[in-house]
């Protein structure tokens, strides 16, 4: 128990490890690990930050407290994490790679063991591949996870930024969109590796739910156009869509977007933003192909189009959408 009641620095380079989720990690050193040794004080598991605060007895008798952020909820849910994997006093051994600034007592989870050898970590790679099978769809329908690519997308997006973009994102103030369970806007979190589920509900209703998601994308499939307007207190951060069927391809097209703060990854969208996605089935079934084009001429100079692909998952449950105002609020001290 002495030892677990000691904090345990080891400064060790190695290759950075795979980025799972959407986290930024720019706070931490990703190529040294460290091991934070003590007892649990508080344990946060929630959406979308998990925190584990730990109390580290040091050589002089005094009591340092350490902040440790793991992935969403979700996550590690699916890695075998629950509501009661921790409790208060628990001992544990974490290790973690640490701040880049070493007066800060914060790090970011890679594993944890407690003292009665039970492991808890976070989906490393080989998990990952787990996640990747090979059964073919019938079609559209199930559940799939994105092949993590919205980066990519950002790289496109990023050089059509339009002055009146460069201005506005000058003049926001406030909160971070992150801290206020503000998620991604569409098309960019649709390449973001959590997991999205389609719905048939019938020939004229398609249902996309995604985790980030509070509310489905409802796709109206019944001929219907988009309206003329929609009340600016009724729009949607996913917007208006129609479908239709191009053969097997299902295409949707989508107006009428909530403005967002960075809707087009590298600035803000606006009123006038439309979005057109082609969705199709890959040869062999496993995977869907997205085709996109991304127009919004008050804040871009030009078009955009990308590709994203979604692995068929049906082995992984959809868990249903949480966002906690508090652990949101967590990001703020990323950045102290």
């Amino acid at each position: 128990m002495a030892e677990l009641n000691r904090l345990a620095i080891l400064a060790i380079t190695l290759a950075p490890l795979p980025l799972a989720a959407h986290h930024s990690f720019v706070a931490f050193d990703l190529e040294k690990e460290a091991f934070v040794r003590g007892t649990v004080a508080e344990y946060q598991f929630r959406n979308p930050h998990t925190y584990i605060f730990v109390d580290v007895l040091m050589e002089g008798g005094e009591s340092e407290r350490w902040r440790i952020e793991g992935e969403t909820r979700n996550d590690l849910f699916r890695n075998g994490w629950r509501d009661d994997s921790l409790q208060p006093g628990d001992a544990v051994n974490v290790r973690v790679q640490p701040a880049r600034d070493p007066a800060r007592r914060y790090a970011r989870l890679l594993a944890l063991e407690k003292i009665d050898g039970t492991v808890l970590a976070i989906p490393n790679e080989e998990d990952e591949q787990g996640r990747v099978v090979t059964v073919p769809a019938e079609s559209l329908e199930g559940v799939w996870l994105p092949v993590q690519s919205f980066f990519e997308f950002g790289a496109k997006v990023a050089p059509l930024v339009n002055e009146k973009a460069g201005a506005a994102g000058a003049q926001q103030s406030g909160l971070p969109r992150r801290a206020l369970c503000i998620d991604m806007a569409i098309p960019q979190r649709l390449g973001r590796a959590h997991v999205y589920e389609i719905e048939f509900v019938s020939g004229d209703l398609i249902l996309i739910h995604g985790e980030d998601d509070a509310e489905p994308r409802m796709i109206h499939m019944d001929g219907r156009r988009h309206p003329e307007s929609i009340p600016a207190d009724e729009k949607t951060w996913t917007g208006h869509s129609i479908g239709h069927w191009d053969g097997e391809t299902l295409v949707i097209d989508t107006r009428h977007f909530r403005d967002h703060p960075d809707g087009n990854t590298a600035g803000p969208s606006g009123s006038e933003k439309h979005l057109v996605e082609r969705y199709t089935l890959s040869e062999y079934g496993t995977r869907i192909v997205i085709d996109f084009t991304l127009e919004d001429p008050e804040y871009l100079t030009a078009a955009v189009s990308h590709t994203y692909e979604w692995q068929h998952s049906p082995h992984i449950t959809r868990l249903p959408h949480s966002c906690d105002p508090e652990s949101a609020l967590g990001y703020l001290a990323e950045d102290e």
